[in-house]
């Protein structure tokens, strides 16, 4: 959190702004970028947007490839692979620990905001909030485990990438709805075997879900999304 009076410097604000871009998919994934076009777009100077560049790199959102430029860091399957086999382990022992943890309040409290989020699903899931977030949240702040919870913020903006693609897949509010609800449930019931290996079942599906939107992306195959197999 900022601390007040923060004013950040054009080369945070630039930052900011590119990696908004990318995690949005406003800048497709492989995309060229130019530093002409971005300092047209932001309307900042080219210094500043070189900065934001270079840390957007060291962070593996862009690449710089010699005699060609700026690229937005393609998806790989590999990648996608291998940062889901991390979220399964960490967010299972994360939701085991947290089971026997989280006050039956606060599990009340989240089960009434899905319970309230069942009909706008049903009459426009495109539109409806996902409150997945939210129970991910509650989870590690019970897991008691801040390694658990300093490993996972290493990743937390790589998988917000995935999400937006995994959201946009027809049926995927709904069915993380439902996991979700499975979750919750398993946790108010202290079945810590249970909400670990609902947990577990989620995370799964959510990367079939991931793959699937990558398939639905328009001229897929593309050399932004290359589905290589995993070693």
């Amino acid at each position: 959190m900022e601390s007040p009076g923060y004013k950040p410097s054009l080369s945070e604000i630039a930052y900011r702004r590119i990696k908004e871009m990318i995690l949005s998919l406003t800048l497709a994934p492989g995309s060229s970028l130019t530093e002409m076009g971005l300092i047209d777009q932001l309307g900042m100077s080219r210094t500043p947007i070189r900065e934001a560049l270079y840390r957007l790199q060291q962070e593996r959102f862009v690449e710089l490839t010699p005699r060609k430029g700026w690229f937005v860091s393609e998806i790989k399957l590999q990648d996608i692979q291998q940062l889901f086999v991390i979220r399964e382990a960490l967010e299972g022992i994360a939701t085991r620990q947290a089971t026997q943890r989280t006050p039956d309040h606060e599990l009340a409290v989240m089960a009434d905001k899905l319970a309230a989020l069942e009909q706008g699903l049903r009459d426009d899931e495109l539109n409806a909030t996902d409150a997945g977030d939210e129970i991910h949240t509650l989870i590690f702040a019970h897991a008691d485990n801040p390694y658990i919870s300093s490993i996972m913020t290493l990743y937390l903006d790589r998988l917000q990438l995935f999400h937006v693609i995994a959201m946009n897949l027809p049926g995927r509010k709904w069915q993380s709805w439902l996991e979700h609800r499975q979750i919750l449930a398993a946790m108010q019931s202290r079945d810590a075997d249970a909400a670990e290996q609902a947990m577990r079942q989620h995370i799964r599906s959510s990367l079939q879900s991931i793959l699937e939107g990558l398939m639905q992306q328009p001229g897929f195959p593309s050399p932004g999304v290359r589905l290589t197999p995993s070693l």
